[in-house]
């Protein structure tokens, strides 16, 4: 998500996050193992977002147009079959409507509320909540500032904030005994705000000005004081454990690259100079002595550059056109010779009729085709013949044909009309 607050860090794991939208969904959820847990669900709704803020449609774009939007402009992750899941989920909840309330529409309008949701849901696989609760301070704040204040929904809020803070302290309490450094340092990213601890006490100070002798709000301040430090001394506890269990173990994988980088950028020189104090590494040596760069300065020549004839290139031969016609005709007539005998096969002379009507539309076109080119050849010992009567079914695949006789004739037998025919080709040529 492109501008996040204050700089807060991104570099969550994707179990990390998984968690957080199992944890953040458990509110609402109706039935267990109904969350996409992955980062396809937050990437469609992105899609779909931008795809339809994008479109310029009249009367909104349809689900192809959609999709067409996305696969061209987006690169999504995912296939056609995902989307076209996730778009009836959406009909479904109502994030994505028909453009007209009529039978059959094809054009849709998105909801405004995905827009929002998709933030919200990021924001919380990142963060865990830590942007709301400090968007409630400031809502809180400027309730106070204002001349009708409502004192009921600011006592509310700050008892509220009390509660979440002492909640994270309890977690990260739990963490510091049982989680790995890992883990903690997963957790000190989502929970790293530098502004928290200012508006809290901001707030504190608020409630004195505008609310003197209310006991009952000053003690709830004072109360979400002491929350706010509790949580604060949880989180420096996860940081010293990472930083001395990290720093025994050499583990440099606690601190993401962009930490790393952080660091180099901005940390003291004093603090950077302590780095790899511990380490244990061989002295830098030139592996070279003497003896080996006399030997190199002897075997040293000079290069000269000998310029060489290019090798013939080697065209491969391409075969005669017109040989590569008379083949493909060559193999056509044997095709069709072929076929002609198998029709044959029992007798000189065989009713197609039958054979055409049982047939599809493409085969019995090919099979006429075939005996009519036979049929044309005058030394093709083969003769065809159309009766006019007409054969109409209404039924079958060929709703009308003709009766079809085919007819072998034996004065000359084919090999030699072919020779006969492949002799007076060549003397023409």
């Amino acid at each position: 998500m492109p501008g996040d607050p204050e700089g807060l860090p991104r570099h969550l794991s994707p179990s990390q996050q998984a968690r957080n939208v199992r944890a953040f969904s458990a509110v609402v959820a109706k039935f267990r193992e109904a969350l996409l847990e992955g980062p396809e669900a937050l990437a469609f709704a992105r899609d779909v977002v931008g795809a339809f803020a994008d479109s310029g449609m009249s009367g909104g774009p349809t689900r192809s147009e959609v999709w067409s939007l996305i696969a061209e402009r987006r690169a999504p992750q995912y296939a056609q079959e995902f989307f076209d899941s996730r778009w009836a989920i959406f009909e479904h909840y109502g994030a994505i409507q028909p453009y007209l309330a009529k039978k059959h529409q094809q054009r849709y309008a998105l909801h405004p509320a995905v827009g929002p949701a998709t933030l919200v849901h990021e924001r919380l696989r990142r963060h865990r909540g830590i942007d709301e609760l400090v968007a409630l301070l400031d809502e809180t704040r400027a309730l106070i500032g204002q001349p009708t204040r409502d004192r009921a929904t600011i006592e509310f809020n700050i008892m509220f904030c009390r509660q979440m803070l002492t909640v994270y302290a309890i977690h990260l309490e739990r963490l510091v005994a049982v989680a790995s450094i890992r883990e903690l340092a997963d957790e000190q990213r989502e929970h790293n705000h530098p502004g928290l601890s200012t508006r809290v006490k901001q707030l504190n100070e608020e409630v004195s000005d505008f609310f003197p002798g209310d006991h009952a709000l000053d003690h709830q301040a004072v109360a979400l004081v002491a929350a706010e430090q509790h949580y604060q001394q949880g989180l420096t506890a996860a940081g010293q454990r990472v930083i001395e269990q990290g720093g025994r173990t050499l583990d440099f994988e606690v601190l993401s690259a962009e930490e790393y980088l952080e660091a180099a950028r901005h940390a003291p020189l004093a603090l950077l100079g302590q780095f790899g104090a511990d380490l244990v590494v061989d002295p830098p040596s030139v592996w070279l002595d003497a003896g080996a760069l006399m030997e190199a300065v002897e075997d040293f020549a000079p290069y000269v550059r000998v310029r060489r004839r290019p090798p013939m290139p080697q065209v491969p031969p391409e075969p005669d056109p017109a040989q590569r016609m008379g083949e493909a005709r060559s193999r056509e007539r044997s095709r069709q010779e072929h076929l002609a005998e198998r029709v044959l096969l029992e007798s000189d002379q065989a009713d197609l009729t039958d054979e055409l009507r049982h047939s599809r539309w493409r085969s019995a076109a090919r099979l006429l085709a075939d005996l009519i080119g036979l049929d044309a050849d005058p030394y093709a010992p083969y003769r065809l013949r159309i009766s006019i009567e007409l054969i109409v079914d209404r039924i079958g695949w060929v709703t009308y044909l003709h009766p079809v006789h085919l007819h072998r004739q034996t004065t000359e037998p084919p090999e030699q009309l072919r020779h006969r025919r492949h002799e007076e080709r060549h003397e023409g040529l």
